[in-house]
């Protein structure tokens, strides 16, 4: 068997790599928030790009008898209109009970998602602390191949490369190689991820604060949310992504 890996650093980057399916990384904090919403029993999410589109496709699951929460953030703050920000300790058993689904726009993360599910691959939704179910997913679904690919897509921050999921990146593939062994081929930009988390692994989450972004949550007042997002393996979810024809939506189900 032939497993390969390779790495898009930003979502600005053309998707070159033709992999068989792909996993989507924004620690900080939309994939996070995606773990918890599946972690507490949520059951439905739709990854929107744009707020007034978010605003749109709630009031259609309405009228379908849904009841949606709208949940995400511009530059870290909460929308207008929205139930919630991006904050994973906002999510609570009693309030996800209260809603049928979520709908959710994010500055990076919700278009990284619309932009991998673009290349009519299976998309997974991934974090630190869904990191080992997520790879877990990724192999059981394509082990039925003897020679496939799995891309890593990086959400980054203004389109650009970001410390926080690179670091993250690393993790996914040293998780990768734990499983494959020598059957698994790195690529270079996946060899930059995986010797970036090798080298800061012990120290993750204080690697973590040094990035740019997550000096700006902490800033915020969200340190909390990113001393969450790096708890290794704390969720056994493998959210994916889907089409929802009548809606005209991308939707993630766990």
């Amino acid at each position: 068997m032939n497993i390969s890996v390779d790495v898009v650093l930003s979502q600005s980057e053309p998707l070159t790599c033709e992999a068989d399916i792909w996993l989507v990384i924004d620690i900080l904090r939309a994939t996070s928030v995606i773990s918890r919403w599946f972690e507490l029993g949520g059951k439905i999410i739709y990854p929107v790009i744009e707020p007034e589109d978010a605003l749109k496709l709630a009031e259609k699951l309405k009228a379908q008898g849904e009841t949606p929460l709208l949940m995400g953030e511009r530059h870290a703050v909460l929308i207008d209109g929205f139930n919630l920000g991006n904050s994973p300790l906002d999510l609570k058993p009693e309030i996800i009970n209260k809603y049928s689904c979520a709908v959710m726009s994010t500055t990076n993360g919700t278009a990284a998602l619309n932009t991998a599910f673009k290349n009519n691959k299976p998309v997974i939704s991934v974090c630190a602390r869904n990191a080992k179910a997520a790879v877990k997913y990724a192999l059981n679904y394509l082990n039925k191949n003897n020679e496939f690919k799995i891309g890593i897509l990086c959400s980054g921050r203004h389109k650009r490369t970001a410390w926080d999921d690179t670091l993250c990146a690393g993790l996914l593939i040293e998780i990768l190689k734990d499983i494959c062994g020598n059957n698994l081929v790195i690529a270079d930009c996946a060899r930059l991820s995986l010797e970036l988390w090798q080298n800061h692994k012990h120290e993750f989450y204080n690697s973590i604060m040094t990035a740019e972004h997550a000096k700006f949550l902490d800033n915020l007042g969200f340190g909390r949310d990113i001393k969450f997002a790096c708890e290794i393996d704390a969720a056994q979810v493998a959210p994916v992504l889907y089409y929802n024809e009548n809606l005209d939506s991308i939707y993630l189900k766990n």
